[in-house]
């Protein structure tokens, strides 16, 4: 990957609606050549999706979850993984270190939606020990770009 190819990403994390001339005037390259940069990124997986970014906060309300296992088994790991890929609710999924094994952020309609969720994914699976909840009331910032430098 080179400077273009992270002008290009810079570009289109920041509106993917640009067209492929006007990304070529900002890169100092001719259109054909962004069509092929960019198909190569999405081929190479760089470029994983293109997307509507919806604001949370004029659907529902955000949860972040913080879950512990009772104890760490491979089963429980798997089957936990399993549980979050079938969630609709959550957006986000993260294996981390520390404390706790995985932290979430999900999205509910409101309160008696996020009571509903956690009796159906977490409170019946023998394996969690806790589930600590914060429930989101400010978001001070969100951003969905990577950075992509040098």
């Amino acid at each position: 990957m080179d400077e273009f190819d992270r002008n290009i990403l810079n570009l289109l994390q920041a509106d993917n609606r640009l067209t492929q001339d006007a990304i070529a005037e900002r890169v100092g390259l001719s259109a054909s050549a962004v069509r092929r940069r960019i198909e190569k990124l999405r081929k190479d997986r760089v470029i994983i999706g293109d997307v509507s970014l919806v604001d949370p906060d004029r659907v529902g309300i955000t949860v972040i979850t913080s879950v512990r296992f009772e104890r760490e088994d491979r089963d429980a790991y798997k089957r936990f993984e399993e549980l979050m890929m079938a969630a609709s609710e959550v957006s986000q999924c993260y294996m981390v270190s520390g404390d706790v094994e995985f932290v979430l952020i999900a999205h509910m309609r409101d309160l008696a939606h996020y009571e509903e969720w956690m009796a159906s994914y977490l409170l019946d699976e023998p394996f969690i020990q806790r589930a600590h909840t914060n429930i989101v009331y400010k978001r001070v910032k969100y951003k969905t770009a990577v950075p992509v430098s040098k």
